[in-house]
């Protein structure tokens, strides 16, 4: 499903829902299985020059935030961050990691409220952030990734408005019964017009997971 949202006479805000099939040989609960139908949808808001584009995934076992961008096929495959893209045989190199500039929006992907993490049940905060920084520190990664949370379990919400969506991240922390006993993990803001998540990316600052930047040198 796919709903625009009128902003002004020169904007669009798009939202993309995406409905994942759990069938076959690749993993078609993750972009790894869906390559073609991603590589027709971002042809698609190329060659048109649609922009304000958000993507919204859940149930992916992660809280995830990536610039959507074309992936060098010189990227190596993920094997255990489900978030990350697949490399993409159309790429261009037109995106800049170091600005976001050449990105065509922004991916949020949030976990399901009591799926286990991808790295394992009951994973504390600390090994969780090893594995994602060992990941985001691999040669080669080329990934237009920001930040990722893979220990808390939460969902995150959207505040919307003519020049601006942000999207607020919450974890949960206990999800064995219904309460409130919930935070804040990060933030991040989408201008109108830019495409990319605005810099510096969530402030420089979350209070759970691991941003790109505290990793790789990116500004």
């Amino acid at each position: 499903m796919c709903t625009s949202l009128e902003l002004d006479e020169s904007h669009s805000q798009w939202i993309v829902f995406t409905q994942l099939n759990e069938s076959g040989r690749f993993d078609l609960d993750a972009w790894n299985g869906y390559r073609a139908d991603r590589a027709r949808v971002l042809d698609h808001l190329q060659q048109n020059n649609i922009t304000d584009k958000v993507i919204l995934a859940g149930d992916s076992h992660a809280n995830c935030v990536f610039d959507l961008a074309r992936t060098p096929l010189s990227s190596p495959p993920s094997t255990r961050n489900r978030c990350l893209p697949p490399p993409d045989p159309n790429e261009t190199a037109s995106y800049d990691p170091a600005t976001g500039d050449g990105a065509l929006g922004v991916e949020f992907a949030g976990t399901a409220v009591t799926s286990t993490s991808a790295f394992g049940p009951g994973i504390a905060l600390a090994a969780a952030d090893q594995i994602i920084t060992a990941l985001v520190a691999a040669p080669g990664n080329e990934q237009p990734w920001q930040w990722s949370e893979e220990s808390y379990r939460g969902f995150f919400t959207l505040t919307i408005n003519p020049g601006t969506m942000m999207a607020t991240y919450y974890a949960m922390e206990n999800v064995s019964n219904a309460n409130t006993n919930s935070f804040a993990g990060a933030q991040f803001v989408v201008n109108a017009g830019e495409n990319k998540s605005q810099w510096p990316v969530a402030g420089r600052s979350v209070q759970a997971g691991v941003l790109e930047s505290s990793v790789v040198n990116v500004w």
